[in-house]
Parts: structure tokens; C-alpha cells; sequence
């Protein structure tokens, strides 16, 4: 069944059932935010599937390696089972309160999720609390939502702080080998909560690894062309290009670059655009060398238990191979069940507590993280990425070496030479 098959437009979707006509146990009612149309429907759409299949997984017994998959519903729960709705925001702000306030009121959630966006999550997280509802988000990377310390908010994946430091540590590591000196770094990023926060983590710790000088170039979400902004990177001609981009200006941006001819000796993208399927399949040779943090790999397949399993389903259902947004998504919704699993019940206020005792070991998990266990201001302390690089049009693991399935190709080769 394909992605156009299972969802059309804004929709709000009920996931459940109910097998030998059994008597059910009270039902979990979780509601996700999620990006189905905009200038991130694609991915958002194949993140909604992982979601959807996390939801069955928890729901019926599948013969895979990880938590819950063998039973069905939350034995915690007396065998409750999950019903899921999901909401189309279209990447649009002003929507997150609006539907977590419909959410709560008239479809009287439990628990939420989401929501791709962080500048979308911000006032979505902001809203739950006001309602006293739980809120976990596996995709959002903006370092800015748990620094607010809201007490109904969780964040399972690594922030943009957690990710500059991961390229910086990297870009010192393959610089030092091969005795190539860095010393000019500029942030080209969305102009929102989310890639303004790459930005801001970057010139916190830039100096702090020995470069002299950092340009910030931002551009408005729903950009139609980035030919300024790129004369002003060609202008700084910065050794490195660090990114957070959507879908579309991700694919317009390394046009941009190639036909401008912008040579620095690397790029390195956050979230989800590099990583997407789509990105490849635009640029072809040119996006090969980029570099991308990612969530998941095909390298963790033998680390992690059950990703195998769960990545082989993944593409059963939708004809996609899995990648870094949905594994994330698919995450947060398994750390969700654990919670509720654990909840003393289903009032909100035990539900908090039982996600504040989160301790989910990384080999229970589809994704490189140490682990899941949440700090004082609900994020998780456990989390952390690995870095890829595209060769012939394939994500390879460069780092770290644990995971690393080739040496990373540095500098960039020319455009010419690929």
C-alpha cells in the first residue's frame, strides 16, 4: 500500500484493533502533530508511516526484537491498546497550539507527539502545557524547547547543540589527519526556531575548536530562490558549510552552490533534507561528499537488536527504505509506550512522572543512541548521531569509528571531479 493510498491532505485518523471480539481495556489515546503538506509533506508523510507502524507493533504481537512486539497492548495497562490521531500542520506555527488545543478538548488525548518542526513544536509544547497533557517530540532538534524547562515536555533526540558539537569534533578529527588547517566556518540555515538554533549552537562553541571567524546567513522558510545567499557564502568563502535546510531548499541550495561554483572543503546538514531519499535522487553526482547527521544507518542494523526487523517491515508497508526522521519518530513513540506501560495510570500527572523514570538501554532502540533517560528539563541526556557521507549516491558511516564503514573523503573534491 503506498503513502498517497494512506493519507490524502489534512486528515485526523483513528489507528486501532481489536481481535476475537475480546472485551478491551481502556484505550490510549495519543495525539501526533506531524508536517503532511508543505514544504516538508514527504518527509513528514514517511515519518507519519513509522509512527502508524510503531502504534501496530505496540497494539498486536510481530515477531521482532523489540519491546512490546510480542504482546498486545501494555500489559502495564491490563492490555490497553494505543488509538492514534494525527493532524496535518503544514509547517505552519500558528497551527501547533491550535490543534493540541482541539486535541485535548474534544478528542481528549492522553499523551502527545510531535512535531517534526521545532518552530511548530514550540508553541504545540506550549499549549500541552497549559492543558497539564505530556508531550514528546522524537524529530524537533531545536536546543531552545527543553531549555524553557516546561514540565510536560520531553525530548528524545538530539538537539542542534548536540549536533554542532558532533560536527566540530569530527571536522578536527579528519582535518588533523589529513593536515588540512580550518579556521572559517559559516551557517547557512532556515530562518526559524530550528535552524536558527544550528546557528546559535555554533557560534557558542566555534572558537572552542580553533576557528577565527563564523558567518551567519539566514533565509525565510518557503524560499524560492537562494542565489543572494549563496553569493554571500561565495563572498566569505568559508572553509566549511554547515546547514539546516528543508526538502526543497536543501535540493535548490547545492544547485545553487555547483552552479555558482562554492568550493569549501566540506558540508555538513542537520535534520532531515540531506538525509532524505529525495535529496539523492534530485542531485544525483552532486550530492555526492556531502556530509549529513543522521539518527540511523543501515550501519546500526548490527548494533541494535530489532532495526533490522523493524526497518525490513518499514519498507514492506511503504516501499521506502528507512531513514533518520521516521527511525526518530518511531523512537519517540516506543519511549511513549514505555512510559504509559509503566504509568501508575493514565492521569497525566502519573504519566509525567513515569517519563521522568525513563531508562531505555540504546540496544532496545532502532537508533545510535546510548540510551533514553531524560535530565531535569526533559531532554534526553542519553542521545547522540552519527556522521554520513554520500558516495555514489549512498549514505556511507564515516563517523564515529565505532560505526564508520569507510574513512570520509576530505576536502570535498571539486565539482568538476565527481
Amino acid at each position: 500500500m503506498t503513502i498517497n493510498k494512506l493519507l490524502l491532505g489534512a486528515v485526523v485518523v483513528a489507528v486501532t484493533s481489536t481481535f476475537g471480539g475480546a472485551q478491551a481495556a481502556e484505550e490510549i489515546r495519543l495525539g501526533l502533530l506531524m508536517p503532511t503538506s508543505g514544504p516538508a509533506a514527504k518527509s513528514g508523510q514517511e515519518t507519519l508511516e513509522a509512527v502508524r507502524f510503531a502504534v501496530e507493533l505496540i497494539n498486536n504481537k510481530f515477531d521482532i526484537d523489540m519491546p512490546f512486539a510480542r504482546t498486545e497492548g501494555l500489559p502495564g495497562q491490563g492490555g490497553a491498546k494505543i488509538k492514534l490521531f494525527v493532524e496535518d500542520h503544514g509547517g505552519r506555527p500558528e497551527r501547533g497550539a491550535a490543534i493540541v488545543d482541539r486535541m485535548v478538548v474534544e478528542e481528549k488525548v492522553h499523551i502527545l507527539q510531535g512535531c517534526f518542526h521545532s518552530s511548530v513544536c514550540a508553541p504545540a509544547s506550549q499549549a500541552a502545557e497549559k492543558h497539564g497533557i505530556p508531550m514528546v517530540t522524537g524529530t524537533s532538534e531545536s536546543p531552545a524547547l527543553t531549555a524553557r524547562g516546561l514540565r510536560t515536555f520531553f525530548s528524545v533526540t538530539p538537539t542542534a547543540s548536540d549536533i554542532a558539537r558532533d560536527f566540530f569534533t569530527f571536522l578536527k578529527e579528519v582535518s588533523g589527519k589529513a593536515n588540512v588547517p580550518l579556521s572559517t566556518v559559516s551557517v547557512i540555515h532556515v530562518n526559524d526556531v530550528w535552524g536558527s538554533g544550528l546557528a546559535k549552537a555554533a557560534k557558542a562553541i566555534y572558537k572552542d575548536f580553533g576557528y577565527k571567524t563564523l558567518k551567519d546567513v539566514s533565509y525565510p522558510v518557503n524560499v524560492s530562490d537562494l542565489k543572494s545567499e549563496v553569493l554571500q557564502l561565495k563572498r566569505d568563502n568559508p572553509d566549511v558549510i554547515l546547514q539546516a535546510s528543508f526538502d526543497p531548499d536543501a535540493i535548490m541550495s547545492v544547485k545553487t552552490y555547483q552552479a555558482l561554483q562554492i568550493q569549501p572543503k566540506a558540508i555538513l546538514a542537520m535534520g532531515a533534507s540531506f538525509n532524505t531519499p529525495e535529496f539523492i535522487k534530485s542531485l544525483g553526482k552532486s550530492a555526492d561528499y556531502n556530509f549529513a547527521h543522521t539518527k540511523y544507518h543501515p550501519a546500526l542494523l548490527k548494533t541494535r537488536k530489532g532495526a533490522a526487523q523493524v526497518a525490513a517491515e518499514y519498507k514492506k508497508r511503504t516501499g521506502r527504505d528507512m531513514w533518520d526522521a521516521p527511525a526518530r519518530a518511531f523512537t519517540g513513540t516506543m519511549v511513549i509506550a514505555d512510559a504509559l506501560n509503566r504509568a501508575k495510570s493514565l492521569a497525566p500527572d502519573d504519566i509525567i512522572a513515569a517519563l521522568r523514570e525513563t531508562n531505555i538501554d540504546g540496544a532496545d532502540t532502532i537508533v545510535p543512541y546510548r540510551g533514553v533517560r531524560f535530565n531535569d528539563k526533559g531532554q534526553n541526556e542519553l542521545a547522540n548521531g552519527l556522521i554520513t557521507q554520500i558516495r555514489d549516491g549512498k549514505h556511507v558511516a564515516v563517523w564515529p569509528a565505532a560505526v564508520a564503514e569507510q574513512e570520509a573523503v576530505f576536502p570535498m573534491p571539486a565539482w568538476d571531479k565527481r
